[in-house]
């Protein structure tokens, strides 16, 4: 199986460190230091332990941001191989982004619906930072 992680409000608790703030995804402090949702870290290193393919699949405000993800994700999942993060900068739709059939984890409703839309399965978390069960 091939998992897609979203980031923020599935790994990473953006919106509550962000606090109504969203200048501060512009900034790659921010992004880098944001608090983990652990129990679902610990899912994503486990998957990769296991040797299932997973990708994180984000977008970032600009390149700082996307630096900071970066950091963010060298600190909290640290084997995962660069080239199994993508991470699209202004706009873009995630599902043109697939590298291979697979299930898109993700807090934000469109992703999950354009996803699908495509093809795929998605699996949204309704409530930020909800704990994974696959």
């Amino acid at each position: 199986m091939t998992y897609y992680f979203d980031m923020d409000g599935v790994l990473a608790d953006f919106h509550g460190a962000a606090n109504g703030d969203w200048n501060k995804a512009l900034r790659y402090d921010f992004m880098a230091t944001l608090p983990a949702f652990m129990a679902n870290v610990k899912l994503v290193n486990n998957l990769i332990a296991k040797g299932e393919k997973v990708y994180i699949l984000t977008k970032a405000a600009n390149e700082a941001a996307k630096q900071g993800k970066i950091d963010w994700l060298a600190r909290y999942i640290p084997t995962l191989a660069i080239e199994r993060f993508i991470c699209i900068v202004g706009g873009g739709k995630k599902s043109a982004y697939i590298h291979e059939e697979g299930i898109l984890i993700d807090d934000d409703k469109k992703n999950i619906a354009e996803w699908e839309k495509a093809g795929h399965k998605g699996m949204w978390l309704e409530v930020k930072g909800m704990k994974i069960s696959l």
